[in-house]
């Protein structure tokens, strides 16, 4: 009997750890954007098309590790947390390391030739809310208020809006060109979604703490 109780019940570890896990995907995935755009132009075409390469394996490991959770749930019977609050958590974090592949990987599809400043303090923004993200993450396990990352984080995201308006602003009455219109307009909508999912899955985490409070 306690053979068969042990398969029942879950040790609470595996969720967490798996969550845990993806969070340091996606941290990893924003510290190469930040080199990535840091470094542009710099870079030859064959080294950028490396990068992008490097940062589309943390995409395929996050869709891994996405996998393994989905098919957990399937599985188990009983979850240290609500198996609705754990599959979106999985859901947004794979979201968040989707948008940072996507991002890398307009720059080579678009033939973006340089960044701008702009650019370059979304994805500092986001390497910060990345940060965050997975302190918050470390502390789901401890059930810990979550109040203080999401405060950072909601700041972080209302300061990327900040700069994506700035960003529009001056694209659209400066540039002339209209294909670099689409282009960087593209960049900068992708880099400023990826802090709305962040903040999204604080919110999701926030809700899980004030529920076993």
């Amino acid at each position: 009997m306690a053979s068969i109780m042990h398969w029942l019940v879950p040790k609470e570890e595996k969720f967490f750890e798996m969550l845990t896990g993806q969070a340091e995907n996606i941290l990893e995935g924003a510290k190469s954007l930040k080199s990535f755009v840091n470094n542009y132009e710099k870079l030859e075409k064959s080294e950028r098309k490396s990068r992008v390469a490097a940062i589309k394996s943390l995409e395929s490991k996050g869709d891994e590790i996405t996998h393994k959770i989905m098919d957990s749930l399937n599985t188990t019977f009983i979850t240290p947390i609500d198996k609705e609050d754990i599959h979106q958590m999985a859901v947004l974090l794979d979201d968040v390391i989707d948008l940072i592949n996507a991002v890398a990987l307009r720059f080579v599809l678009l033939g973006v030739e340089r960044t701008d400043t702009h650019i370059i303090k979304l994805a500092d923004i986001i390497l910060s809310c990345s940060t965050e993200l997975n302190k918050s993450i470390l502390d789901l396990r401890k059930l810990k208020p979550m109040n203080e990352h999401y405060v950072k984080i909601h700041s972080l995201e209302n300061e990327a809006d900040d700069v994506y308006h700035e960003a529009l602003s001056e694209l659209f009455h400066f540039y002339k060109n209209s294909i670099d219109i689409i282009k960087y307009k593209e960049l900068y909508e992708l880099l400023e979604e990826i802090t709305d999912k962040c903040e999204e899955v604080t919110h999701v985490i926030e809700n899980i703490v004030v529920k076993h409070a």
